[in-house]
């Protein structure tokens, strides 16, 4: 049996970065320092006009490269997670495969999930290896979820930012490898977080959309829509039995894990849910403040931050967890 493990991550976030103090600015009656104290993020990365969740991932491959040369010549697959990509067809891995010049023997194919994207990629991936049907697997995580976002919707912009992080997937050995993983979806709560529109069964019409008022927000059908409330009550129930049912399959303890890395919602869906897993905070690490909620990228992003500061060593037994869009959510158990 082929095990796999990650060898490293990389990571690219767009230069503009836009502060809550930015958005007090325009929106002098939004509190943003209310909303702050439920999201965590004070300030997040913009994506330019033109600039997209492809070229913010092929600058984190490209740094991948150049800090591991060896993984250019060992990449046979490219896995890449999107809900933004350049085109409704070519998928974005193909076309990162041909900007990066990789052989033709090179698998690329796309995923469509957000939060739950990046463990949901590993677990395919680590399939993919112990199958022999890859040996050396790019993860691509990145999103321009901006983009998607109305500028008058407060529950949404505070929130999100963007950004891309690349994983790479190979051989693992007896002290580093994924141990295993679970996944689940429920497709009867899929209007919770969506875009209603802008692809076949609503499209984009010529004419400007009009724009609905929800509350204090205010979005066109082609915007995000988050029902917040729906999404705080299913994390809460969901995910805690979820991780817990990972752990016993694995014979694993929770104290055994160093660390929990899970999706960087919210200031408030983290903090219920390491109350109910009964977690310190130095366990349970968390990213926001700077970069927002980053959608896919957001655990490898908080992975590569974690072990640039020591916190996660080589052995170190780990649990990942992605929840929402969906719904869907999936978590790996791992020793990194």
């Amino acid at each position: 049996m082929i095990r796999a493990r990650i060898h490293a991550v990389s990571v690219h976030l767009p230069t503009h970065v836009e502060t809550n103090d930015d958005l007090h600015a325009q929106h002098p009656d939004w509190n943003v320092p209310e909303a702050a104290r439920h999201t965590g993020v004070e300030q997040r990365h913009i994506s330019a006009p033109g600039e997209t969740a492809l070229d913010l991932a092929e600058q984190a491959v490209l740094k991948l490269f150049t800090q591991h040369p060896q993984a250019r010549e060992a990449v046979d697959t490219i896995i890449f997670c999107t809900q933004t990509p350049d085109h409704r067809l070519p998928p974005n891995a193909c076309v990162l495969h041909g900007r990066l010049g990789l052989p033709r023997t090179v698998a690329a194919f796309d995923v469509n999930l957000a939060c739950s994207g990046f463990t949901y990629s590993l677990t395919v991936a680590a399939g993919l290896i112990h199958a022999g049907s890859s040996r050396h697997v790019l993860i691509v995580n990145a999103d321009t979820y901006t983009k998607l976002i109305s500028p008058d919707d407060r529950s949404t912009r505070l929130l999100f930012g963007d950004g891309a992080a690349v994983t790479w997937l190979g051989p693992g050995d007896e002290s580093s490898f994924i141990l295993g993983s679970a996944w689940g979806t429920d497709g009867t709560l899929n209007g919770a977080f969506c875009v209603p529109g802008g692809a076949a069964r609503l499209p984009t019409p010529p004419e400007p959309l009009p724009a609905e008022q929800d509350g204090p927000n205010r979005r066109t059908r082609d915007h995000i829509y988050m029902n917040g409330k729906t999404m705080l009550s299913f994390t809460y129930q969901m995910v805690p039995p979820h991780i817990h049912a990972l752990l016993s399959a694995h014979d694993t303890q929770p104290d055994d894990v160093k660390q929990y890395l899970f999706h960087q919602a919210s200031n408030m869906v983290l903090d219920g849910l390491r109350a109910r897993l009964h977690l310190t905070d130095d366990r349970f690490p968390r990213h926001l403040a700077q970069v927002g909620n980053t959608v896919s990228a957001s655990i490898p992003l908080l992975l590569h931050e974690q072990v640039a500061l020591g916190r996660v060593r080589r052995g170190d037994l780990l649990c990942f967890s992605g929840f929402g869009s969906g719904l869907s959510w999936a978590s790996v158990l791992l020793r990194y």
